[in-house]
């Protein structure tokens, strides 16, 4: 339909309100998309659970070793509505489609900046009728929220990170670095976490540090081997306030999502 303001018209699509914890799954948004289809609910969302490592003491308790966030699940309740047999195999059909594909980017209505990633792993009935209601069991590997992806650009040779948001401490998800001039062994640092190069770079030569596939690159070749081995690209967290400092000056980019349980 047509708003009109200052003589201008401003066009908008109408279409019905969702849920407030709607599941949009690998940018498909059920209650949309099925018709007959509601979210009534869901649980899991804010929990997790953490598998700790320890070392039973000789006397009472146990010593402290390590732990680590587990996987977890998220459980989506909803109804299902048909009048006629036909109606509900075609509408249950589509909503099996639309949950096949996995390890998929998913969020709710109500949360729409972050998503989580994960495999719709159970499709369950309450009753074989016309109007049923049922469950969507979603597993996630990766237990945290993700945000978009947000950048840092500049030039020289240290990076400052400021976001209220950036809570917990987690890997960027890239690091470009371009060198003003050759550089014998270009380094970051962060946290005392050490990324160091056994190769040299030239001036305007774009080193790509991918935290996410574990890979580096020099002018768009992988050049992974190029790592001294005491370089840490899986534990180099940053957080609010953290500083990257660089050994060489020229531009940088830092890219990064933004983390949340």
């Amino acid at each position: 339909m047509y708003d009109f303001h200052d003589l201008s018209i401003n066009r908008k699509i109408e279409t019905e309100p969702l849920p407030a914890e709607a599941l949009n799954y690998g940018g498909h948004w059920l209650d949309r998309e099925v018709d007959g289809y509601m979210t009534l609910s869901t649980s899991g969302r804010n929990e997790f659970s953490r598998q700790i490592n320890s070392a039973d003491r000789v006397d009472d308790g146990a010593v402290y070793l390590s732990s680590r966030i587990e996987s977890k699940k998220i459980t989506v309740t909803f109804q299902l509505l048909a009048s006629t047999i036909e109606q509900y195999n075609e509408r249950l059909e589509k909503l099996k489609q639309l949950l096949f594909q996995p390890n998929q980017p998913f969020y709710f209505a109500d949360l729409q900046q972050y998503h989580f990633v994960g495999t719709a792993s159970a499709l369950t009935l309450d009753s074989e009728t016309l109007n049923t209601t049922g469950k969507i069991e979603l597993s996630l590997t990766d237990p945290y929220l993700h945000g978009n992806v947000k950048t840092i650009t500049g030039s020289g040779t240290q990076i400052k990170v400021n976001d209220n948001e950036l809570i917990y401490p987690q890997t960027p998800t890239k690091l470009t670095i371009t060198p003003a001039e050759a550089v014998a062994n270009l380094a970051v640092t962060c946290n005392g976490k050490n990324i160091s190069l056994s190769v040299g770079v030239d001036a305007g030569q774009a080193v790509v540090i991918d935290f996410a596939n574990l890979n580096l690159s020099i002018n768009a070749v992988d050049n992974l081997m190029g790592l001294t081995l005491d370089s840490n690209l899986s534990d180099f967290y940053i957080s609010n306030g953290s500083m990257i400092s660089i050994n060489a000056t020229g531009s940088y980019k830092l890219d990064y999502e933004v983390k949340q349980l």
